[in-house]
């Protein structure tokens, strides 16, 4: 089992709530669409920096596979965040 001590779970906390948030301002500045291509790129970029070979092979392949995954998990999380957040606006 994983040991978190009091400043990692503040941190994932704060992280959880965060981001989101930020991720909607930001997509609210710039617009969606160049948030999802930057946010593709920088994971490609990404995936290729610490894969041994990226491009040899599926590589592509299986990191866009992965982010593809990524996002359905997050899309996940937000979703029920904001049923959530529904919720607790109808109990009030």
């Amino acid at each position: 089992m994983l040991k978190f001590g009091l400043v990692r779970l503040l941190a994932v906390a704060a992280l959880g709530f965060a981001v989101p948030f930020g991720l909607y301002k930001l997509s609210r500045r710039t617009g969606l669409t160049v948030l999802l291509v930057s946010a593709v790129a920088l994971g490609l970029g990404y995936g290729a920096l610490k894969a041994d070979n990226p491009w040899n092979g599926d590589g592509l392949f299986s990191n866009l596979l992965f982010m593809a995954a990524s996002a359905l998990v997050v899309a996940a999380y937000v979703g029920l965040s904001v049923g959530a957040a529904k919720a607790v606006a109808r109990l009030l």
